[in-house]
């Protein structure tokens, strides 16, 4: 199990890349170097194609499992490492947030609570390897230009929309006349990701929004099934699971960072959520 930390490490694409875009091929000694990571972040979005092989690796307290050729996003924030590898190739391409066009980055954060790899028939797998190839063809070039540049754009765009349509084609889509809850919980969805630690009440998310509280409940709850309260809640709750899991972070500690001046309100909550105190928590799960 991964060496536990004060900090969940989080990897940053600028560190690693000041363009903001890498397209790395994997072999199978990659691939079992992978799966030695520790638990970690990435500010950046993970797309992996898997061309063979099997592999597993949990994502946010969830176990992934993929065979043969299979496509896969992670998203910025997630807390994931690999657990094992089996004759494994393919590719893995980081994002800057710059380079995931904003008509794909929702489809891509409808995953959130559920990640998991998509199978790929031998067109589908033939036609993002293409892209791929594309891509790395180009970056590799490290040209320059308004015409270079667009071209790294254009095929960036193939890459992730192959990938995004492969994630809405699994995604059950709203009617035509819910467009409009569905785009509302959409943008709830992506300010929570971000606001969870400061705002705490669905009238605040409301406020953000313009709407009323009561109507963005209704819109929530329709399309999810559940109120804004509990998906304010259960984010909370998993970065609080994260933090107790892969940190040695005292409860009080993990509190303050999620924005709770008073811990055994947090404590209470937390126990409320998941049936047990957090101490008890981080004792069962790391067994």
């Amino acid at each position: 199990m991964a060496k536990k930390r004060s900090v969940i490490p989080t990897f940053s694409m600028q560190e690693k890349n000041l363009s903001g875009l890498e397209v790395s091929r994997v072999d199978r000694a990659d691939a079992e170097n992978f799966s030695l990571m520790s638990a970690h972040r990435d500010d950046h979005y993970i797309i992996m194609f898997q061309e063979e092989g099997h592999g597993r690796m949990m994502v946010d307290f969830k176990e992934i499992g993929s065979s043969g050729p299979s496509v896969m996003a992670i998203l910025p924030g997630q807390v994931h490492y690999g657990i094992s590898v089996e004759d494994t190739r393919g590719w893995v391409i980081a994002l800057d947030t710059a380079w995931v066009n904003e008509h794909f980055r929702p489809v891509l954060h409808d995953i959130y609570t559920e990640p998991s790899p998509i199978p790929l028939n031998e067109e589908s797998a033939f036609l993002i390897r293409s892209a791929i190839l594309l891509l790395h063809t180009l970056e590799m070039q490290k040209g320059s230009g308004n015409v270079y540049n667009a071209m790294l754009r254009g095929a960036t765009d193939a890459v992730v929309g192959i990938v995004a349509a492969h994630y809405k084609d699994r995604a059950q889509l709203p009617e035509q006349n819910n467009l409009r809850i569905y785009t509302i919980t959409k943008q709830f969805r992506s300010l929570l990701m971000i606001s969870f630690r400061v705002m705490k009440s669905p009238s605040e998310y409301a406020e953000a929004l313009n709407l009323s509280p009561s109507y963005l409940n209704e819109a929530v709850k329709q399309v999810t099934g559940s109120p804004v309260s509990f998906w304010i809640q259960q984010e909370i709750i998993l970065e609080a699971k994260r933090m107790l899991f892969y940190t040695e972070n005292t409860v009080k500690e993990i509190a303050h960072a999620l924005g709770y001046q008073d811990h055994t309100y947090f404590i209470r909550l937390f126990s409320k959520v998941e049936s047990m105190p957090p101490l008890q928590f981080r004792q069962r799960y790391r067994k």
